[in-house]
């Protein structure tokens, strides 16, 4: 310490750690510290940010002030630690250092972002930049999906390949500029550019690349565009002729498919946006955001864009690529770029041979994607963002958990929707959506990413958390990981794990009644359960009640058709007397459906299942809405979607204090079809119904064992007339579901880890 006109002259080491790489850290110190007269040095480490800072007390404590206060767009700081130094007499500037190398890190990175309004300014009016589809800054601009180890610095990262021209060097180094030590900062005359290609890899000759591209969506090409996560399929969504098209050439016959308009002008003519979903489709993150459609549109798309489903997935541009390429009355279909299955393809040559027979055209950049990521997706439900798929734009910030001690943990997830979970202390970092692993292609991008997280994050695991289904390919490659690393490995239970989710998100450690709703979870009895009441606590569950148990007539199979245990519905309901209308039902059934109604007349064993998503699969086939499903839950989809408008009646079901009997509920609907009653009135009665069951059993429940805390999970609890109906009848206790990760089997993850740290 050392008195100086009058003044106490201190020098303070400080420590920021959290989001504070990548994001305009860094310059942010550098300006406080050079705008207050201060001296010293500031660099990225393997913790974060570390500074040392010299000059006036009360400079200095205005110093911390304003970092705190003026925290650039993407920062998030999870820690800031003072401590005082010896001070050095001959220090006359303040610099930014190079990174040391060697450590472990326990620092975190931002996500990839769309542009900020900054550089959509730019992009449009500046010399060097305009129309420049690579425009960045500190405050946005691509992240997990360039960088290739920390401390992030530009020659750690896929930018390492385009040196800065003198221009672009000068504006890194400025310290009171925005592009102040910006890894990815690039123009026009060095940086990565975009070129249109024919499928056999020859290059398009075009006078400009942007209105080539345009021209052919227009005129009905399907164009596959490298982005800033991997490969999209693109095609006018007005198109008829075009999406069909597409639909065959990717194997997608029915599965919604994503548009991006050009302008929130063109959103809002197509969908209803409320004040929430408005924040999340203009959000930073830019996700995919599932709305409503908007019946009155003057814009007209294909009906095959998104068939029997009654909303749309619409985003915004989110890489200046697409500021750049897109009218602003533009709504293009935006597919991730793959065959039905497989993972997003992000390496050139892999695209250009399994896309070569569905795109027409490639428009391909230089710049090599080191991670990719799908995009995200989002729906607002009961006024609350929810996760449908979690990655683009969010992954990889983790999430804070108090509740979770400091061992790290590998936590596989499941099969369908996977995305694994690892923990820095009680910062868990969820994966990316790597999809359902039926795939070797699948398999290998799962093994890939873990490793990739593990070595950015310096995590070595010391526990592997695994589901108890016993052929999940998760669970086996989380045995193999164990064996190999000799670490031990637990298994947990699907549905407590997707209750623990909710737990870990609201530091809830019980007693919870769990309510978990799904279409498959390997019991414990041997059985498939999915719709459960649980009393969980810590790392222990009871159950306390489920729905009936129905028979999964051919087991698997009877997953993807539904046609299967509706069938066994109506034989158990109606026997052999079969009103007409089933009957003709019946003639539609796939060829050989006789063989296995045989064996639901007679004593043949069958694999039973207590699973809420397959009432809902057998409801709408019952209605008519589809024998076999061609995606996941595409006929519960449809179901909600036939409801409309329509309120719906109360049901009958039956409740003993154990199980909660909803065959009355289906026979209700057999009878109201065979009675010609409206199918919409009969889809929003079984809604209701279930919603008011549900809370009238988790009721009962909470009062006979004093619980206070409900938490719902499960891809049932995906349906947003369910939850909101739910929502407006509970009465009991605090209801409690997912927001920072899906309620589907993307986010459990997270449960799994939850309960793997609370196992001593």
């Amino acid at each position: 310490m050392k008195e100086n006109s009058n003044q106490t002259i201190e020098r303070w080491g400080i420590r920021y750690t959290g989001i504070v790489q990548g994001v305009g850290f860094r310059p942010l110190v550098s300006m406080c510290a050079h705008s207050l007269g201060l001296t010293g040095i500031v660099y990225n480490d393997s913790r974060g940010v570390y500074v040392e800072i010299q000059g006036p007390l009360g400079a200095l404590q205005l110093f911390l002030d304003a970092i705190q206060e003026e925290q650039p767009r993407l920062c998030r700081i999870t820690s800031q630690t003072v401590q005082p130094l010896t001070i050095k007499n001959e220090e006359t500037t303040f610099s930014v250092e190079p990174s040391p190398l060697g450590e472990d890190v326990s620092t975190f990175i931002s996500a990839d972002t769309a542009p900020c309004e900054d550089c959509l300014k730019e992009l449009q009016h500046d010399k060097r930049r305009q129309e420049y589809s690579f425009i960045n800054c500190t405050n946005c601009g691509p992240r997990y999906t360039i960088i290739k180890s920390l401390p992030y610095d530009r020659e750690r990262t896929t930018m390492n390949e385009f040196p800065m021209c003198e221009a672009c060097l000068a504006e890194y180094e400025n310290i009171e500029g925005r592009r102040y030590r910006a890894e990815p900062n690039a123009c026009s005359h060095c940086g990565p550019r975009y070129t249109l290609y024919k499928p056999n890899r020859t290059a398009v000759d075009t006078v400009n690349v942007w209105n080539t591209t345009r021209e052919l969506i227009n005129e009905g090409s399907i164009i596959a565009i490298k982005g800033v996560g991997g490969y999209h399929l693109v095609c006018d969504a007005r198109n008829d002729a075009v999406v069909q098209r597409l639909r065959k050439r990717k194997n997608r016959p029915h599965k919604p498919l994503a548009i991006m308009v050009g302008s929130l002008d063109t959103a809002i003519e197509l969908v209803q946006i409320s004040d929430v979903e408005l924040d999340v489709l203009t959000g930073m993150e830019r996700p995919i955001v599932l709305l409503e459609r908007n019946h009155n549109s003057s814009v007209r798309l294909s009906s095959h864009v998104a068939p029997d489903n009654h909303m749309l997935g619409v985003m915004l541009p989110y890489t200046p690529m697409h500021e750049v390429l897109l009218p602003s009355d533009a709504a293009w279909v935006m597919t991730s770029g793959n065959r039905s299955g497989d993972p997003v393809l992000y390496n050139d040559d892999q695209a250009f041979n399994e896309l070569g027979e569905v795109a027409d055209y490639f428009l391909v950049h230089n710049r090599e994607i080191y991670a990719p990521l799908d995009d995200s997706v989002v729906m607002v439900i009961n006024n609350k963002p929810r996760f449908i798929r979690r990655s683009r734009g969010y992954v990889p910030e983790p999430i804070h958990c108090e509740s979770i001690e400091g061992t790290p943990i590998l936590a596989m997830g499941s099969d369908l929707k996977n995305a694994f979970a690892l923990n820095k202390g009680n910062e868990i970092l969820i994966g990316p959506h790597i999809g359902d692993l039926e795939n070797a292609s699948t398999h290998e991008t799962l093994e890939w990413t873990i490793n990739r997280y593990e070595n950015l994050f310096s995590i070595e695991p010391e526990k592997i958390i695994i589901d108890s289904h016993p052929q999940f390919f998760s669970s086996h490659l989380g045995e193999h990981i164990g064996a190999s690393s000799q670490i031990p490995v637990v298994t947990v239970q699907h549905h407590h794990a997707h209750i623990a989710s909710v737990m870990a998100e609201h530091n809830l450690i019980g007693p919870v009644l769990g309510i978990a709703m799904d279409g498959t979870g390997y019991g414990p009895d041997g059985t498939i359960w999915g719709g459960e009441f649980l009393l969980c606590k810590g790392n222990q569950y009871q159950r306390l009640a489920h729905i009936h148990g129905a028979p999964l007539p051919g087991g698997e199979k009877a997953v993807s058709e539904p046609w299967r245990q509706a069938l066994w519905y109506i034989r158990n309901y109606y026997g052999n007397d079969i009103p007409s209308v089933y009957q003709t039902w019946m003639e539609n059934l796939p060829k050989g459906w006789e063989i296995l109604d045989k064996a639901l007349q007679s004593t043949m064993p069958m694999i039973q299942a207590t699973s809420c998503g397959r009432l809902f699969d057998a409801v709408g086939s019952l209605l008519g809405l589809g024998m076999i499903h061609t995606y996941d839950a595409q006929i519960t989809i449809a179901l909600e979607a036939l409801c409309g408008e329509e309120k719906g009646s109360l049901l009958d079901y039956n409740y003993d204090g154990k199980v909660l009997d909803f065959t009355p509920t289906v026979q209700a609907i057999m009878d109201g079809v065979v009675q010609g009653k409206s199918r919409a009135h009969l889809a929003a009665s079984f809604h209701k119904t279930i919603a008011i069951a549900v809370c009238e059993t988790a009721a009962d429940l909470m009062e006979r064992y004093k619980i206070s805390d409900a938490a719902i999970s499960g891809g049932v609890f995906q349906n947003r007339k369910l939850v909101e109906l739910i929502y407006r009848t509970w009465h009991v206790g605090n209801l409690y579901m997912n927001e920072a990760v899906p309620a589907n089997d993307g986010g459990l993850a997270l449960g799994q880890l939850w309960l793997g740290s609370q196992i001593r």
